[in-house]
């Protein structure tokens, strides 16, 4: 009882109490907020504490919580193996969760042998998460990226074949990329401290770091060959270009004009081949071409095609010894997978099954590792030999005994406010009827350029058992359906595209599979900021509305996140300052919000600042909203861990049942 009065004290202190008769303007509430709500730690730490505490007291106390959370659970002990790579010795290094509650990194040096783990069980208690990895080879070490609850900012790790590992590099206020090794003494990578990004040189046996190259905005590098490294200058979501930076003269040299590229590679005769939409026409998908760079930026016509896919490709991993490019392509969201040659040959590679592949990598052997998973199988890591009739599974983590055989997915097509077609997700409970009275969550995917797949989740099998309908629509600006329907969202477009989000709860209920007092909707990252944008335009349609690390103010994310991004994302969304980001920006019009709120952040999220939803819950406070919010303090864009996933999906799903679900 002490606790919970200490708590609503807190809460009056900083802004929870019920607003005065006249309610402040938006821009006064901001007046106050905003002088505290970046850099005064104790001020935010108070009210994080504050709010916490209500979230857990008001959702802990429902008689939902306990089930809820005890059903995750169980589900969530189904692990994992993804993010194989494989060296020419033929040893698979992974990433896998068998009993811990993060991921380690594993080996094999066959599929099904013994696996043996590589990095430390230690490093869950210092909050240390593992990334990427890249390994020599030769198979003689391998670099890997480590953050720290969840921040993003990356440091550098090389661990020898024997086990033996040290720190390359640890700063936690830089991003280190994953590098791309020259020899077992130096490799090149890029230095990010989010306003300013560098090309640089690290030799490994004196620890000296040698900056070569700088540029305003964002650019990565992503191969080099004889001296020349090969960079993707980023310019929005929708265009990039490729440039060179040669090591003996220190200059650079733009190697094509602007379009959109995806993935570029040497060929070891120095040609670059590249997915990109140079050569394609308007409604066209990307192409694989090829080209060789030269002393001015190469037109599209001077390109070859060595494969034109006709559907949309997620990934490429180009072998540059055996001259062989693996795509991952994606129809509807469902991959296959093809081998392309470059003289132009294509053999198709067996599937696992009917799902969603990931995470190519090959070796100069033919050997290639991939990840798999469908709405009815668990994420599982496979390995394929050339002319092997089947992948075979690197390994198999248990399932508990859970049949997730009922988790059905169909791809259907809603009519937007202009008559567009938006694919989409719908995912149905056994025997369930279109009687109106269902549960429908309406789930929006993050990116923007994101794409909602028939992946395998352990919540949507959760909800499925309880009888929740969900929709998850793919709105113009989602990738998945080529780069016109990728950039269709851009600029004033973003109107139409919310008018896309917005039909996806129409449809559901004209379709007689629900009604608005048994919708909600839920969104993270950019989907939380279409949850935000509708809780304010379309309140009237929905029950409640979850937003995980969403943004609620345009300009203010943009101006508080990665500033190499900025100029990207002001081509996506427009100027900061301009009118078009302030009338996007749901914050201004939060005295429209008439429907519950549950809002989340991530004290260490370098996307979606906290300060962001923590701002936006200060001013529904002021105004006397329904909101709850919870931020996480050890966590960066999204939960870290299988307990803290356990314990956001458990948040989520009390607060969506105790509005949706009849007693």
């Amino acid at each position: 009882m002490v606790r919970t009065l200490a708590v609503w004290l807190l809460a009056a202190l900083v802004g929870l109490a019920a607003p005065a008769a006249s309610s402040p303007s938006i821009e006064e509430i901001l007046e106050e907020v905003d002088p505290w709500v970046v850099e005064d730690t104790t001020r935010i730490l108070t009210f994080i504490e504050a709010h916490n505490a209500k979230t857990k007291e008001t959702l802990e106390g429902s008689p939902r919580w306990s089930s809820i959370r005890r059903d995750l659970a169980a589900l969530f002990g189904v692990d994992y193996i993804g993010s194989p790579t494989i060296d020419e010795t033929g040893r698979i290094v992974f990433q896998m969760r068998i009993t811990g509650d993060k991921a380690a990194l594993f080996y094999v040096d066959r599929p099904w042998s013994w696996p043996i783990q590589i990095t430390p069980n230690g490093w869950t208690d210092r909050g240390l998460e593992i990334g990427n990895h890249r390994i020599d080879p030769e198979g003689r070490f391998l670099y890997l990226q480590v953050m720290v609850h969840g921040d993003e900012n990356w440091d550098l790790y090389r661990f020898e074949r024997d086990g033996t590992h040290r720190v390359l590099l640890e700063d936690r206020s830089v991003r280190y990329g994953l590098p791309h090794i020259v020899d077992d003494d130096s490799f090149f990578f890029s230095i990010d401290n989010r306003e300013q990004m560098w090309l640089a040189q690290y030799t490994v046996s004196t620890g000296i770091v040698d900056t070569l190259y700088t540029e305003p905005g964002a650019f990565f590098p992503v191969d080099h060959l004889d001296g020349r490294i090969l960079c993707l200058r980023y310019l929005s979501f929708s265009e990039g270009q490729l440039i060179e930076f040669d090591t003996e003269t220190g200059t650079v040299r733009e190697i094509t004009e602007p379009h959109l590229f995806w993935s570029a590679d040497y060929t070891r005769d120095g040609r670059v081949v590249a997915l990109t939409d140079a050569l394609s026409d308007e409604e066209e998908f990307m192409k694989l071409a090829m080209f060789r760079p030269g002393d001015r930026p190469v037109a599209p016509e001077e390109m070859h095609v060595v494969y034109d896919p006709g559907v949309e490709t997620d990934g490429v991993f180009f072998q540059p010894e055996s001259g062989e490019a693996f795509l991952a392509l994606n129809r509807d969201g469902y991959s296959d997978l093809v081998a392309v040659e470059l003289e132009g040959k294509v053999r198709a590679v067996p599937m696992p099954g009917v799902g969603i592949v990931d995470g190519l990598h090959a070796n100069r052997l033919g050997q290639l590792v991939f990840d798999f998973s469908s709405p009815s199988t668990p994420p599982a890591a496979f390995y394929h030999e050339r002319d092997a009739k089947t992948p075979r599974p690197i390994g198999r983590v248990s399932d508990f005994g859970y049949d997730f055989s009922d988790v059905q997915v169909e791809v259907i097509r809603y009519p937007s406010t202009d008559g567009t077609e938006i694919p989409a997700l719908l995912y149905l409970p056994p025997g369930v009827e279109k009687d109106g009275a269902n549960p429908c969550i309406v789930e929006y995917h993050g990116g923007p350029p994101g794409q909602s797949r028939p992946w395998f989740q352990r919540n949507i099998a959760f909800g499925l058992s309880r009888g929740v309908i969900y929709l998850f629509p793919n709105v113009r600006g989602s990738t998945g359906y080529g780069p016109a329907w990728e950039r269709a969202d851009n600029l004033e477009n973003r109107f139409q595209a919310l008018e896309d989000a917005e039909a996806a709860i129409d449809h559901l209920h004209t379709a007689g599979w629900s009604r608005p007092e048994r919708t909600a909707i839920w969104g993270a990252s950019y989907g939380g900021y279409t949850v935000n944008y509708l809780s304010v335009h379309a309140p009237e349609k929905f029950a409640c509305a979850v937003s995980e690390v969403g943004i609620a103010d345009i300009d203010w994310t943009n101006l508080h996140s990665d500033q190499t991004f900025l100029a990207g994302w002001e081509k996506e969304m427009g100027e900061v300052g301009s009118p078009l980001t302030r009338r996007l920006s749901p914050l201004w019009e939060a005295e429209a919000i008439t429907r519950p709120l549950l809002l989340t952040a991530g004290f260490n999220d370098p996307r979606v600042p906290a300060s962001g939803p923590r701002r936006f819950a200060a001013v529904l406070d002021r105004l006397g909203k329904d909101v709850l919010y919870y931020e996480e303090v050890e966590s960066g864009h999204g939960a870290i861990g299988k307990s803290a996933a356990i314990d956001a999906y458990a948040r989520v799903y009390t607060f969506l049942f105790d509005h949706i679900l009849s007693d």
